[in-house]
């Protein structure tokens, strides 16, 4: 038998090549490599270095709190939902941690749980409004949002002055929150314990959502509810779960977010409320469900803080990196829109 009949059912080689360029997650990272060309250029003719530990240090710094945002974000979107009050969430367990522990003498045992445990309870809140009331997840979340912020400006109150303000605090169990470093050596000062932490919680959000029938349930819903519901899965339950993950892992950012600042801070998180959600489309993830997968959300978390610590290093003007994230968001959600499109077509062809 010849060798071209051996090959024959195999894809050659110049084909994997094109199926390999033309994936999401190939093109995210030619785009990272892009951005760290740019940025390296940039930097060197203004006098200053990209290309060093220091800034890959603090970009993995910077991707603890967005991955946790991310990660219950990119889950809801999958189910074909979103949450825009989840750095609300996240900023108002920052603050009641450092209330529990500074005005009402709690110890961290049971500020940091409780701080968590009531933010996860806005995210049930949540799915009532999306599922029960049929608010559009959009509207739902970002009212939820605005009443998260007004709760947080009640729990900042000064017993002693009665002012809202931030909470200043910090104790060796948040000192360790927000500074622990672990895998140290020599003069290498090891990596961040929180950056660690997220690591593992992406991988196991990764391999649940791939790998478990949780995750087939996940994508499910969010392909078609009701063709979900036909074969046995409860939207409700999985509406419930998903809101109520995403407000659980904003709870855990924003007791970091603590940790690192020694305060619960009222304007915490303000920045984050989109983050999630760019990243998420950024890595495949589709606005209208049914898509993705925690790897691509995680590059896309890499590429939007790898954007930011460079515009802070070549001194780009910092509204007009606003502008460009705002840019980023559409571009993403156009290549989606795009997709969803194409797909449409081609299953339209097929019938």
């Amino acid at each position: 038998m010849s060798v071209a009949a051996n090959n024959a059912g195999k894809p050659g080689v110049y084909k994997r090549i094109v199926n390999k360029i033309g994936s999401k997650m190939f093109t995210l990272l030619i785009l990272f490599i892009i951005i760290v060309a740019i940025f390296s250029i940039w930097a060197a003719v203004i006098g200053e270095n990209f290309l060093r530990w220091g800034t890959f240090e603090a970009i993995g710094e910077m991707m603890v709190l967005t991955s946790f945002l991310a990660i219950g974000s990119g889950f809801l979107m999958v189910s074909g939902n979103l949450d825009l009050s989840a750095s609300a969430i996240g900023a108002f367990s920052s603050v009641m941690t450092a209330a529990a522990l500074s005005y009402w003498g709690l110890p961290s045992g049971v500020a940091i749980p409780l701080a968590i445990l009531t933010g996860t309870m806005f995210g049930i809140v949540n799915a009532v409004l999306v599922y029960e009331f049929n608010f559009a997840p959009f509207i739902g979340t970002m009212a939820m949002a605005s009443v998260v912020r007004g709760i947080m400006q009640f729990v900042s109150i000064n017993p002693v002055s009665g002012t809202v303000m931030s909470v200043n605090y910090a104790n060796d169990v948040t000192r360790w929150i927000g500074g622990a470093r672990l895998l140290s050596f020599g003069e290498f000062r090891g990596f961040p314990a929180m950056l660690i932490l997220a690591f593992i919680v992406f991988t196991i959000y990764g391999l649940i959502l791939a790998k478990t029938k949780f995750g087939m349930k996940v994508y499910l819903v969010g392909a078609n509810r009701q063709a979900a519901q036909l074969t046995g899965i409860s939207p409700r339950k999985m509406y419930y779960t998903l809101f109520a993950n995403s407000a659980f892992l904003a709870s855990i950012a924003g007791v970091i977010h603590t940790g690192r600042q020694s305060q619960g801070d009222l304007n915490a998180m303000l920045g984050n409320q989109f983050t999630g959600l760019i990243a998420a489309i950024l890595g495949g993830v589709s606005f209208g469900g049914g898509s993705g997968h925690m790897a691509g959300v995680f590059i896309g978390i890499l590429l939007l803080n790898t954007f930011t610590m460079g515009t802070t290093i070549v001194r780009f003007n910092i509204h007009l990196r606003f502008v460009f994230e705002g840019v980023l968001l559409l571009l993403a959600l156009g290549l989606d829109y795009y997709h969803v499109r194409k797909k449409q077509k081609e299953l339209m062809k097929a019938n």
